[in-house]
């Protein structure tokens, strides 16, 4: 479900090029990593309100399918990227991934 080298990649890159100020205070970078999640839902609801029409001062915008699958997908991997910052092992965020699918799939069943 998620390709193990771009995972580890990004995470490199997310710590390698942060900013000197992050670098010496490595709270702020596990803080960072968990809002940008926030950060990327947001833009996922902003295009599902004009894919909606949820405001009407903004004029349903027929594009907005496509931008807000996109916007999820990115809210996906962020949280997949944050999870990487913690564990630092591939293998073990995608046994994250799958237990997680596991337990959504066993609830459901449940019903």
């Amino acid at each position: 479900m998620i390709d193990h080298e771009i995972v580890r990649e990004v995470d490199e890159i997310l710590d390698d090029e942060v900013s000197a100020v992050y670098k010496t205070q490595p709270l702020a970078q596990d803080w960072a990593r968990v809002a940008k999640i926030q950060e990327e839902a947001g833009e996922a609801i902003a295009e599902l309100i004009l894919l909606t029409g949820q405001n009407p001062r903004k004029p349903i915008d027929s594009q907005a399918y496509d931008r807000l699958l996109a916007e999820l997908a990115d809210t996906a991997l962020t949280a997949v990227y944050a999870m990487q910052h913690y564990t630092k092992n591939v293998s073990k965020t995608a046994s994250i991934m799958h237990a997680a699918q596991a337990r959504h799939i066993e609830r459901l069943r449940r019903k």
